[in-house]
């Protein structure tokens, strides 16, 4: 299905006591950049709006575990609309890859009214989410939000982030709104999410910095948790 596994890249995720994250980030601060994109703050929030189809297809995917999955999203940092971004995120076993394309706030609200048309002045990507909306009826599912705390390093393409706060909302219709939503944690009160992605190799001393003797791997998703916890408390899915 996804067969060009160049573009992938490796992709560990760990749910983390505030306190270890800490620990982690001060030890990974003098051995990597913080990403260029954060402000004074240190750190930028995430809005995402997640799509799914009307079997909820890309959610019980996510739960069966299959090996080869996408999900699409559109997505704004620090509750901006100057950029607004729609992606589409693959997994194929631990690797993943994504795919984006800038979207104007006209396309957006076209996409939101159902009204956006498959065009030849589209990016490839919009034209594909648009198939995607008429042939499954993928609509609007919940919003993730949290902060974001990002390093970067050029050996082996390394990205460690560390994402706090992390809540969903159901207020699907304010997703541009410079305001903060009604929303609710969809973690346990002091877990935090440490996620590590990489290309063909992990720096030792980044590895060696993060790692402790508990640490477990997570087959985390923000949107599978975010669809267990809405904002509203009505379980959206069942287990």
């Amino acid at each position: 299905m996804f067969e060009d596994l160049d573009k992938f890249r490796h992709e560990h995720k760990y749910v983390e006591p505030e306190i270890n994250l800490k620990g982690m980030e001060s030890r990974i601060s003098c051995l990597m950049k913080k990403d260029h994109h954060v402000g004074e703050k240190g750190f930028y929030s995430i809005r995402s709006l997640y799509f799914d189809d009307y079997r909820d297809r890309y959610l019980n995917e996510n739960i069966d575990g299959t090996d080869e999955r996408s999900k699409w999203r559109i997505r704004i940092y620090d509750r901006s609309d100057s950029f607004i971004s729609l992606e589409r995120k693959i997994r194929k076993s631990d690797l993943i890859s994504k795919q984006s394309c800038a979207i104007d706030k006209d396309t957006y609200s076209r996409i939101m009214a159902r009204t956006a048309v498959i065009s030849s002045d589209n990016a490839p990507l919009l034209n594909l989410f648009l198939t995607e909306i008429k042939t499954h009826a993928l609509h609007p599912a919940i919003i993730v939000e949290y902060d974001r705390t990002p390093f970067v390093a050029a050996e082996g393409n390394t990205r460690v982030t560390f994402d706090r706060n992390i809540r969903s909302s159901s207020e699907i219709d304010l997703f541009l709104c410079d305001r903060e939503l009604s929303s609710r944690p969809v973690l346990s009160k002091g877990q935090n999410l440490l996620e590590v992605k990489y290309d063909a190799f992990l720096p030792d001393q980044i590895a060696h910095a993060i790692e402790h003797g508990r640490m477990r791997r997570e087959t985390f998703s923000k949107y599978i948790l975010a669809r267990r916890f809405p904002h509203n408390g009505v379980v959206a899915m069942h287990f």
